[in-house]
């Protein structure tokens, strides 16, 4: 198949579950195109084609829809449309497709999609990977009341009715998707879990030295990286660097980036805590050696959720054998993967701390749990989060080659 990715979120410098996946169908013999927005482009230039992993890689000039205030970045997303359009024109506009895959969100890319379904004549294969608008709806952003709301929600319907095939990280996901939006085709949404390129493990694989990070080398060390924003209810982990300060035998680390994440790293700093550590992204080698050679990752949601959440992150804890400590809300299905499916960590209600603390402590007193725990995530990574899962359900469903 010829195929056209088309999505706001993209690396060319690591690996990641949308470059897993296309750098995947390439090697099974399909030419893969990219078209992904990219604000680091200098003034003038509307695109640049760059390719990784056998993978042609349009970067779309285009304005910044991350990192900026609520006001920016919807005006961005109102512009975002029109700009990907062009790009893909400019670059795309004479080739042939057999299968556009889009990415959700953006909802306010419905048009692209549709727009490129009537272009090239070819069906759409939607990744559901958020549930926009009513996830901001969840975390006060604003309210159903609001024409923000309306307008954003007419634009999931029409994306979702573009859409030939909706694929669901979770069942929990496909029961909302079907649950409120009705007019859908039931037999279109359908199940497709974050997979990532599962690589051998390396039992000799070298560790940092936890010394180079201020870490202590006998400490239970929480890992909580990833994307830290709103979402992440960072209220709840803040409140355990609290309740466990001073502690010699528990280390809290913090890496990543987000809209909370200076919020974090200043109750981290000011606070002058003994036992945690914040850093800003750290390159992927780094961020790997060092998540290795700690013992907890931890997982954390806002308790106001409506929508079943599914966090990426959660591979690449499985990936380094850690176990989970996650704290959701009670809508999401995740607690079933972590308790149940996998068996690969503890879980409580994010909207009640003792419980979360409780857990910490559990972990931190049984090495032999928390190995337990590490394996057994390890083990059901490769077993249905191989990226190989992601392309056969895409051949199974488009069309295969």
């Amino acid at each position: 198949m010829n195929i056209l990715f088309i999505t706001i979120a993209y690396s060319l410098k690591s690996d990641g579950i949308y470059s897993d996946l296309c750098e995947a169908l390439a090697g099974r013999g399909h030419r893969v195109r990219v078209a992904f927005s990219d604000n680091s482009l200098p003034e003038g230039v509307a695109g640049k084609i760059a390719s990784k992993g056998g993978v042609e890689v349009l970067r779309v000039k285009s304005p910044q829809v991350q990192k900026v205030g609520l006001v920016k970045k919807g005006l961005a997303f109102l512009r975002l449309p029109s700009v990907m359009k062009a790009g893909i024109e400019k670059f795309y506009g004479g080739e042939r497709f057999d299968l556009i895959i889009a990415l959700a969100p953006p909802v306010s890319l419905c048009s692209v999609y549709a727009w490129a379904k009537r272009k090239y004549k070819c069906p759409v294969f939607l990744m559901q990977k958020d549930i926009f608008p009513q996830n901001a709806v969840d975390l006060g952003m604003f309210s159903k009341c609001n024409p923000a709301y309306w307008f954003f929600r007419m634009q999931e319907r029409k994306m979702l009715s573009v859409s030939d095939w909706i694929g669901c990280m979770s069942q929990g996901n496909i029961d909302y998707i079907k649950k409120h939006n009705p007019y859908i085709d039931p037999r279109r949404v359908i199940m497709f879990p974050n997979t990532i390129k599962v690589m051998p493990q390396r039992p000799d694989a070298p560790k940092v030295d936890r010394k180079k990070y201020g870490i202590p080398g006998d400490a239970c060390v929480f890992l909580f990286g990833g994307n830290i924003g709103v979402p992440q209810h960072i209220e709840l982990l803040e409140s355990a660097m609290e309740r466990f300060d001073g502690r010699s035998d528990i280390f809290f680390v913090c890496i990543g980036s987000g809209a909370k994440a200076a919020q974090l790293r200043n109750f981290v700093r000011s606070r002058k805590f003994s036992n945690s550590a914040f850093f800003d992204a750290l390159p992927r080698d780094d961020y790997e050696a060092l998540a290795a050679s700690c013992d907890v990752g931890l997982v954390t949601l806002s308790p106001k959720f409506t929508i079943p959440n599914y966090p990426s992150k959660t591979l690449s804890y499985m990936a380094t054998s850690l176990p989970i400590l996650a704290a959701t809300d009670l809508n999401t299905d995740y607690r079933d993967l972590i308790e149940t499916q996998a068996k690969c960590g503890l879980w409580c209600d994010s909207a009640k701390p003792p419980d979360f603390f409780a857990n910490i402590e559990r972990l931190v007193s049984d090495a032999a749990l928390r190995a337990e725990l590490g394996a057994n995530g390890r083990r059901y990574l490769e077993e249905n989060f191989d990226v190989s899962r992601s392309v056969e359900i895409i051949e199974a469903f488009c069309g295969g080659k």
